[in-house]
């Protein structure tokens, strides 16, 4: 009998369960314990969502594509549900630029409020948020360029609180030191300069805000397919 992976972790045990694969690696889960995102989201006539779509190796099943919520497989940038019945979950849609921190206006999806108990309550925008696992980090970002010039001093205050205080504590971000980064960014970098960094660092396979491709394409297969063997 298939049994979801998660609930053997947990020593539960159930008879005539209903179980999901993940789109991602395939991983069972439960009803309960899966994370459910809508199929339409990844039929926009876009180059960003067909770009995700490639990446999922099993299909929808009743109009949601399901995942297993692992290191790398919680999605970004697209509504979520998850619990019995999909009673629960995150609301998730583009906003005006007006509505968005400055600084993020190239953040194209976020997050406006929740689901709880199957009601939608979103938010008052002064508390939406990027989709996005390091969003703490890029509002970091965001707040060092509305100060002035960015001099090289404040260029390494911004890479300790935003990488190495913040990302760093995410599984998710495989980090870099400050003479790499400062390789990639250059001196005098711009805002996207900065976010691209953090997109290209962070291994959440399925975001619909990343904005450069991540850094190391083999890391990213292993990912994809064992998120649980994968150190960084």
């Amino acid at each position: 009998m298939t049994e979801c992976e998660e609930c053997k972790r947990y020593g539960l045990s159930r008879t005539n369960q209903v179980v999901y694969a993940c789109a991602l690696c395939g991983e069972q889960r439960c009803e309960d314990h899966a994370i459910w995102v809508p199929a339409h989201e990844f039929d926009r006539p876009t180059e960003k969502a067909d770009e995700m779509k490639k990446v999922l190796d099993h299909g929808p099943h009743s109009g949601w594509y399901v995942f297993c919520g692992r290191t790398g497989h919680l999605p970004r940038g697209v509504m979520t549900r998850y619990g019995l019945n999909r009673d629960g979950g995150r609301i998730v849609k583009k906003i005006f630029d007006y509505e968005k921190r400055p600084g993020l206006e190239s953040v194209k999806m976020w997050e406006v409020g929740v689901v709880e108990d199957g009601y939608e309550k979103e938010w008052n925008s002064s508390h939406y948020t990027p989709s996005c696992t390091l969003g703490p980090s890029l509002l970091v970002i965001a707040h060092a360029f509305q100060g002035g010039h960015m001099t090289l001093e404040k260029l390494h205050k911004t890479f300790s609180t935003a990488f190495e205080s913040l990302a760093d504590k995410k599984p998710v971000f495989y980090g870099a030191d400050w003479r790499e980064f400062l390789k990639i960014v250059g001196e005098t970098p711009e805002i996207e300069d900065i976010l691209g960094f953090a997109c290209s660092r962070c291994g959440v396979v399925v975001c619909m805000n990343r904005m450069s491709p991540f850094y190391d394409r083999k890391k990213l297969k292993h990912i994809i397919r064992s998120p649980e063997t994968f150190e960084t």
